[in-house]
């Protein structure tokens, strides 16, 4: 191959290389901005959990919205579950006694929303002036307007998203300080690869916490020993020098 044949091969993959690393740092820095503010609203969203999860029955209907739990039958309408196109809402029309309509979107399709049909009726909670569970046959909803597993997803985001985000701008950073070589050098490769290994640390935590209904603060324990041992391991690797891993297979075909 001719001298400028390997020179427009290098070249692109050069130009190819620093597009990944300028896709890539945009997309970490706006993840990074979303879950800043995900992280700020952490406080509030704690604080209206506790509120719920401590609030009372009320002893009479509330005429404003009120800290207290009052429940009263609902006739559920207009019921539409997630189609599977991505955007798609889950929602549904509950109608009180009164004729009053409840326009309510939920996560997800099931326990309630699901085995429910046209007309049937069940039991809301109201909370604050908002519906923020149903129940029926024994089991429970909760609706978009409750505050509950909202602070668990929000930590669950900042624990997988969060280091690994920030370490993959550094490893895209460093990658582009020396835009005209062809690909990715030793350090900053090594950094990207961190950077998957503390999302991985902190999807397996966030999975371990939700599955067993553990507190908030197990979600950063847990994931805590993974993402140490993989930084030590790419801190290792690191140091080591390519001379000294190509000792072994040299030896061996000198043997």
């Amino acid at each position: 191959m001719s001298d400028v044949g390997r020179a427009g091969r290098s070249g692109a993959g050069g130009y190819g290389s620093v597009y990944v690393a300028v896709t890539a740092l945009v997309c970490s820095l706006v993840a990074l901005g979303l879950l800043t503010f995900a992280g700020l609203q952490l406080p509030h969203t704690v604080e209206r959990d506790r509120a719920l999860k401590e609030a009372v029955p009320c002893r009479s209907v509330p005429r404003e919205p009120a800290d207290c739990l009052w429940r009263q039958p609902f006739t559920v309408t207009g019921i539409h579950l997630w189609s599977g196109r991505r955007g798609d809402a889950i929602h549904a029309t509950l109608v009180s006694p009164g004729g009053g309509k409840w326009p309510t979107e939920f996560r997800n399709d099931g326990p309630v929303l699901s085995a429910l049909d046209e007309g049937d009726r069940v039991t809301g909670t109201i909370w604050r002036g908002r519906l923020v569970r149903i129940s029926a046959h024994g089991a429970v909803q909760v609706t978009e307007n409750s505050p509950d597993t909202l602070p668990e997803s929000i930590v669950a985001m900042l624990v997988v998203g969060g280091p690994s985000c920030l370490v993959l701008a550094v490893a895209c950073g460093w990658r582009l300080r020396s835009p005209e070589e062809r690909g990715w050098r030793r350090g900053p490769k090594l950094t990207a690869a961190l950077a998957a290994g503390l999302a991985g640390a902190g999807l397996i935590a966030a999975l371990v916490a939700l599955e067993f209904g553990l507190p908030l603060w197990a979600m950063p324990a847990i994931w805590l020993p993974p993402a140490a041992l993989a930084t030590a391991l790419a801190i290792a690797v690191g140091r080591q020098a390519p001379e000294e891993r190509r000792t072994v297979p040299t030896r061996k075909a000198a043997l």
